[in-house]
């Protein structure tokens, strides 16, 4: 059984492409492993859902999953929970050896809400132009 991967660095986009690869693989196999955005610095109260247990202040939370195929590589647009996100990977169980790749997408990002929120401005500033006019 393969340990869980911690990706050891965070990394600050969310544009992700993940690979993994088991050449020896029968043919039925299709899922390597899932691949977990966690989300670090969340204040809890974890008292009232455990009672008995010390609280933290702050803890590490799941905040995406995302199965990844077995021998191709994907691309992953995970939420922007905070400024830096921390991943892991974990296998199926039984998948004996892996090769895990991960890139981050650095290129130009579009939102398509951030762009109707963009229309919605200039529609509204020239509505006020008009308005004034009158």
């Amino acid at each position: 059984m393969i340990d869980i991967i911690e990706i050891p660095v965070t990394i600050p986009g969310r544009i992700l492409a993940v690979g993994a690869s088991y050449i020896a693989a029968p043919p039925t196999w299709h899922v390597a492993g899932y691949f977990y955005q966690e989300v670090g610095g969340v204040a809890l109260d974890d008292a009232l859902v455990f009672p008995g247990v010390g609280g933290s202040p702050t803890a590490v939370l799941d905040a995406s999953k995302r199965r990844i195929v077995l021998n191709t590589i994907e691309m992953h647009v995970f939420t922007r929970f905070a400024t830096e996100h921390r991943y892991r990977f974990e296998a199926m169980r039984w998948i004996p050896r892996l090769t895990l790749v991960v890139w981050e997408y650095i290129g130009a990002e579009t939102d398509s809400t951030e762009d109707l929120l963009q229309t919605v401005r200039v529609d509204l500033a020239r509505v006020e132009f008009k308005v004034n006019q009158l």
